[in-house]
């Protein structure tokens, strides 16, 4: 197989991709996991002469994951701060495109005098290959020794190999008048058969070692480096001339072998590397079904529920990140619809918390007005009262929804303040009334011994006695725990001193009464006060009369009752009470008109 059949086996074996990137090469580092900076300083390390255009492909597959990059930390950014904040009012994003275009117009720079000075080295060098050409020509009229010929006719060859290239459009047609007139050289001169022999040997032994040094690179781990040098090798082997018959075609398929295999390495790392973005696109397809999926459902959700998908977004956001790029085809379009989902469950939830910022600023009015009021009421002393009104703000507050996590604790520090304010002051206070209590005791002690010692000689003056001392008995508190108690010695006490007089219950009761309201007469403006009184008993008896029609009216409800005869029982008995009542009322009524009468 001739060379020109060579270079043709390894542009077959190569496939589409490897043949676009066998000038520049790729890179052998994956840039994609790194940063915006790392790519600047790696674009940066290969601005020079020496790597600018061996690393051509390297350089621009940088300068196209830079944009990649930055327009997804971008899209990132402004998301994130629509998350935070809920508008892009105020979102800034400091893009470092200048620093990566400064070094690019560097690498431009140093390619147009690159270029310049290439095309200058390759038009002297087209010149100095056809002065060879022209001197191998001449050797074949030369009239010099056959020694003397080849050895000028090897120092053309060396001469040849050490020419750089030619203008790319020049090289193949240069390249075949060369062999032309190297073949006619040979069998112009009919080089003896020992120094053919000779270097036939040493064109051997040269493509002995471009076999071995492709087999090295069967195998390697990495292949873009492996697939460039192997280029290199082929370039090598159309340099080196040609070998004894029965070598040439062993040697060829040798390195024909070697090729093949590194190759289909190189060609398999393509189909890998196709395979894996086809699997990142599922997964972010996945990814982005999950994502639909929670947008379709974001009718009528709580602000718990919604904190809930919002972690839910983020994780699968956190998982995009650790995916690779997806095929070129596929790539943008599976971000765009990563973004757009992302982009609908975002302004959803920024309309939602856009509302719930409005129902919380009304709860925030309403706890700022109780606020307002509790601290109005911490100084009150009406403390049975107060305590009321106190009850019923919080009784309110607890009604009130959220009014944000930023200003929730804060108004409830200044709410529970006020409240704690006051109920502080009214323990101080009932802890001073309970002294007093505690001191009435023995007031109360007093009135007992005082009922003891009433002289029953004269009824009436006996009856007046007792009913002062009562008058004065239910003006003095006590502690609850000696009510009960000190209430039964009281009672015992008036007891004895009755029968003394003979006198019953009711009857004292109707002569303690008439003995009140004819004292009370005798005051100032006592007439107002005793009809006042009697307005307050017929108000009372009303309100009895009522009840016990009530009462009645129940009855009859109680009979489809499995209970029924223990409630009706129960009924009777609170009506008899009341009925009872009812003419201690009215005799009560009946007093009263005795005396305004008199």
């Amino acid at each position: 197989m001739t060379l020109e059949e060579l270079e043709n086996e390894a542009s077959m074996n190569a496939d589409p991709e490897s043949q676009e990137q066998e000038n520049g090469g790729i890179q052998s580092v994956d840039y994609h996991s790194y940063s915006l900076e790392e790519l600047i300083k790696a674009m940066d390390a290969f601005c020079t002469k020496d790597l600018v255009e061996s690393h051509r492909k390297e350089i621009e597959e940088i300068r196209s994951l830079f944009y990649k990059k930055q327009k997804q930390e971008f899209d990132e950014a402004r998301r994130a701060y629509m998350s935070e904040h809920g508008t892009l009012d105020g979102f800034s994003y400091e893009s470092k495109e200048n620093e990566l275009k400064d070094v690019y117009g560097r690498v431009k720079e140093l390619r147009s005098v690159i270029v310049a000075q290439r095309e200058k080295e390759q038009k002297k060098n087209l010149e100095a290959k056809q002065r060879i050409i022209e001197r191998i020509e001449q050797l074949t009229q030369a009239p010099e020794s056959m020694n003397k010929t080849f050895a000028e006719f090897r120092a053309l060859q060396e001469e040849w190999k050490n020419t750089g290239e030619a203008p790319a459009q020049e090289e193949k047609t240069i390249w075949e008048k060369y062999h032309l007139q190297v073949a006619k050289f040979y069998d112009y001169v009919k080089i003896d058969r020992e120094l053919r022999d000779l270097d036939q040997k040493k064109n051997y032994e040269a493509k002995v070692a471009l076999c071995e040094a492709a087999e090295k690179l069967v195998g390697a781990k990495q292949i873009i480096p492996a697939f460039n040098e192997l280029q290199a090798l082929h370039e090598e082997w159309k340099k080196i001339g040609p070998v004894k018959e029965e070598f040439k075609e062993q040697l060829w398929e040798r390195f024909k072998t070697a090729t093949t295999a590194v190759n289909k390495a190189h060609q398999d790392y393509f189909v890998q590397r196709k395979q894996q973005e086809t699997e990142n696109f599922e997964k972010k397809s996945a990814l982005c079904e999950k994502i639909e999926s929670i947008n379709a459902n974001l009718e009528s959700l709580t602000l718990k529920q919604w904190n809930s998908l919002t972690t839910k977004i983020q994780e699968i956001q956190k998982e995009w990140k650790t995916i690779g790029f997806a095929p070129q085809k596929q790539n943008n379009q599976i971000y765009e619809r990563y973004t757009a989902a992302c982009d609908v469950f975002f302004s959803a939830r920024k309309a939602f918390m856009n509302e719930v910022h409005g129902v919380e600023n009304d709860n925030k009015k309403q706890k700022i007005a109780l606020c307002e009021k509790a601290e109005a009421m911490q100084t009150r002393t009406d403390w049975k009262d107060a305590t009321n009104d106190f009850i019923e703000l919080q009784k309110a507050w607890k009604q009130i929804g959220s009014s944000g996590f930023k200003d929730s604790q804060k108004l409830w520090n200044r709410f529970s303040g006020a409240c704690n304010a006051f109920f502080e002051a009214k323990k101080a206070y009932e802890a001073g009334q309970e002294a007093v209590l505690n001191e009435n005791i023995s007031l109360k002690e007093a009135l007992i011994a005082k009922v003891s010692d009433i002289s029953t000689d004269v009824k009436e003056d006996a009856l007046k006695a007792i009913t002062a001392v009562q008058d004065e008995w239910s003006k003095i508190q006590v502690p609850s725990a000696s009510k009960a108690d000190l209430q039964k010695r009281f009672n015992d006490a008036v007891s004895q001193l009755m029968g003394k007089m003979n006198v019953e219950k009711g009857s004292f009761s109707d002569m303690a009464f008439n003995i009140k309201m004819s004292s009370l007469m005798a005051e100032k403006n006592g007439r107002e006060k005793v009809m006042l009184e009697a307005k307050r008993i017929k108000n009372k008896l009303s309100s009895v009369k009522t009840e016990i029609l009530s009462l009645e009216n129940n009855i009859g409800f109680f009979s489809k009752s499995s209970d029924a005869s223990r409630l009706i029982a129960s009924v009777e008995k609170n009506i008899q009470k009341s009925k009872d009542e009812v003419v201690q009322l009215e005799k009560k009524l009946k007093i009263i008109n005795k005396i305004l009468q008199e």
